[in-house]
């Protein structure tokens, strides 16, 4: 790995997805939970104002690493938007009408409008967590994306090579290799954001909502742990294809070392396997360490330890994030179509003027931003339940 300004940034970016999947994670996961740990109004109030402080400022992060990457990475951001439209244009409408059902659900006293917006804060919440699993997982088994340099038109820079709607439905198609990858990474996204949200009502509510939350996640946590099993192989056999190493050694734009270190591991046939396992040794240990937190959590749910569950829900992730990083570096978007048409940190990003000096911005401001995100946290950090909701009612009504 090359400690250069592509890669700083390349990291920096990471921590910005991996802080947006571990803060606005968990309150995506207790919008999922809201109609099965919530029976009654109280309870649903309960569960809402679990996350009403921060739930906002959570998206923060994702319109952040969004911003990076299109400074950062330009032409990573306009293939992904362009190639991902449609999944990431329905992320954008599910966050939007899940802030509207925040905040529309309480207008009316109105038991079928209550109901109405409590179902659409579980759908918001489930479709988002869902379709960003299935767009990382399209990401890192490949996307057929084409480099239009490579044929003689670098003006239209990195082209997904499929039409709209075929481009939408492929992203979904189980019968192509990054569809069914997106499935499978989808579907576990959604069981670790429920893990992540029973973490946090542990440590946030008490009373009924927690014991339910508690019991959800011992019922959730085999689901997980199998098909983090099930991603872990599937990502293992994920190979790509080299149609010309020349052609790549151009377009790649990789520091020579980088590139002679992937080449060696292309066969005869013109095929890198195990293309996410390059550094298996490191990877096995992240993905082992991210299984051993898992039991980690599910030791503390079961001791109803929401503090040490939503720790090892965290670790779970970071030891996981790792792996895929180390895994998927230093391309950014892996072509389906030929290794050589693929984006790296390299021939995708900007120039080296405009990384030193967002990088400079980056380490003035970030630290601002997480102190104050931390401390809004430490301010509402208490413990909330049914019966604290009523006395602040009955209060209310005096």
């Amino acid at each position: 790995m090359h400690f250069d300004l592509q890669t700083i940034w390349a990291i920096l970016i990471a921590i910005l997805l991996t802080g947006y999947i571990l803060t606005d994670g968990f309150d995506l996961g207790v919008g999922i939970l809201h109609p099965f740990v919530a029976k009654t109004d109280i309870e649903r109030r309960v569960n809402i104002n679990a996350i009403g402080p921060v739930w906002d400022g959570n998206e923060v992060w994702f319109i952040t690493a969004g911003g990076a990457a299109f400074a950062a990475f330009p032409e990573v951001y306009a293939a992904l938007f362009s190639s991902l439209y449609i999944a990431l244009f329905i992320v954008l409408l599910a966050l939007i009408y899940r802030a509207v059902s925040f905040e529309f659900r309480s207008k009316e006293e109105s038991e079928g409008w209550r109901k109405f917006w409590d179902q659409s804060i579980f759908w918001s919440s489930f479709i988002t967590a869902l379709l960003i699993g299935v767009a990382l997982g399209n990401i890192f088994a490949g996307l057929p994306i084409v480099n239009s340099a490579i044929k003689g038109e670098p003006l239209l820079g990195f082209v997904y090579a499929e039409k709209f709607p075929i481009s939408f439905i492929n992203l979904i198609n189980p019968f192509t290799s990054h569809g069914l990858f997106g499935i499978l990474v989808g579907i576990a996204t959604v069981l670790f954001i429920v893990m992540h949200g029973v973490s946090w009502l542990l440590w946030k509510t008490e009373g009924s909502i927690a014991e339910r939350a508690r019991n959800i996640g011992l019922k959730v946590w085999l689901p997980f742990v199998i098909m983090y099993v099930v991603c872990t192989g599937f990502a293992y056999t994920i190979s790509f294809k080299a149609g010309d190493l020349e052609l790549a050694r151009k377009y790649l734009q990789l520091p020579p070392d980088m590139f002679q270190q992937i080449a060696s591991m292309i066969d005869n046939n013109g095929v890198l396997h195990h293309a996410l396992f390059r550094f298996p040794v490191i990877e096995l240990i992240f993905i082992v360490l991210a299984a051993l937190c898992s039991v980690g959590w599910l030791l503390a749910v079961k001791a109803a330890n929401g503090a040490k569950a939503f720790l090892f829900s965290v670790l779970t992730f970071l030891f996981a994030a790792f792996a895929v990083t180390f895994g998927v570096y230093p391309f950014a978007v892996p072509s389906s179509i030929a290794l050589e048409h693929s984006i790296t940190i390299y021939n995708g990003s900007s120039s080296h003027l405009t990384l030193t000096v967002m990088l400079v911005a980056a380490l003035i401001f970030t630290p601002i931003v997480i102190a104050y995100q931390a401390w809004v946290y430490k301010m509402f950090l208490f413990k909330i339940s049914p019966e604290s909701i009523k006395r602040e009612l009955e209060g209310a009504e005096y």
